[in-house]
């Protein structure tokens, strides 16, 4: 049987900053890509209630705890895959709000195979403990992230983890120790920066710009990377968000 190539996009869509000036970008980029697998960060009711209007064809988790609608959600095609169960990990995330690491366990249909899908958004740079101390609480919560992917992961089970590690080096130098390798990386090619957009995220001249890959997509080696990128997508002088998306393609065996 042939491998099933899956495509998945993970995106930090901004909260609700400057939304009437950006949703129908968002609605664009999501028609357009249409992405199997999505993984969200600082989703809102109303991202939330304009992404169920757009992929139709596509399921989330529903849960009652405010944190699967004010921080993060898993969207996916419902003819490829079923819900097995879902959680939200608390990992220490230091960030006021309900970040999580929020995950899902999916059926692959026509098949006995699962996969595991997990998100997260950690602490960002200018936190002020972090200001304050030097030292960065994302190398802790991304060890507790790492300790909760290897206790939830099945034998055989692909696992692909995604989201805003707000941290171009220790997140993703950690994840790749624990055999979680970046798309990017598993193809040999460069991460490009995935923020901040300009001019959508609204930087006022002489401010201080950002350039930077903080956005990561990694998975375990029971998926086979096919392609990676970083899609630069505007529509009516607009950007979806402040954050570029992160796109892969995976191979999964049946």
């Amino acid at each position: 049987m042939h491998p099933l190539r899956i495509s998945l996009i993970t995106y930090n869509i901004w909260s609700d900053h400057r939304w009437d000036f950006r949703k129908d970008a968002l609605q664009q980029f999501l028609e357009i890509f249409a992405p199997d697998i999505l993984c969200l960060q600082e989703l809102q009711a109303d991202s939330r209630e304009l992404i169920d209007e757009t992929l139709l064809s596509h399921r989330r988790v529903e849960d009652d705890f405010q944190g699967w609608t004010t921080e993060s959600n898993v969207y996916w095609r419902e003819s490829l895959f079923s819900e097995i169960e879902h959680g939200a990990e608390d990992v220490g995330i230091k960030e006021a709000g309900l970040r999580r690491l929020y995950w899902v366990r999916l059926k692959v249909a026509d098949s006995d195979r699962s996969i595991l899908v997990g998100t997260a958004h950690l602490t960002h740079q200018r936190h002020p403990e972090e200001c304050k101390t030097g030292q960065s609480p994302r190398v802790a919560e991304t060890r507790r992230i790492v300790e909760e992917l290897k206790r939830l992961n099945r034998k055989r089970e692909a696992l692909f983890f995604m989201g805003d590690m707000n941290d171009p080096v220790h997140p993703p130098n950690m994840l790749a120790s624990a055999g979680y390798t970046s798309c990017f990386a598993a193809l040999g090619i460069a991460a490009a920066p995935t923020f901040k957009v300009y001019p959508t995220a609204g930087v006022a001249p002489g401010a201080l710009p950002i350039t930077q890959c903080v956005d990561w997509l990694v998975a375990n080696d029971e998926a086979r990377a096919v392609s990676a990128s970083t899609p630069h997508f505007f529509h009516d002088d607009a950007a979806p968000s402040d954050h570029w998306p992160v796109q892969a393609v995976y191979e999964l065996p049946l």
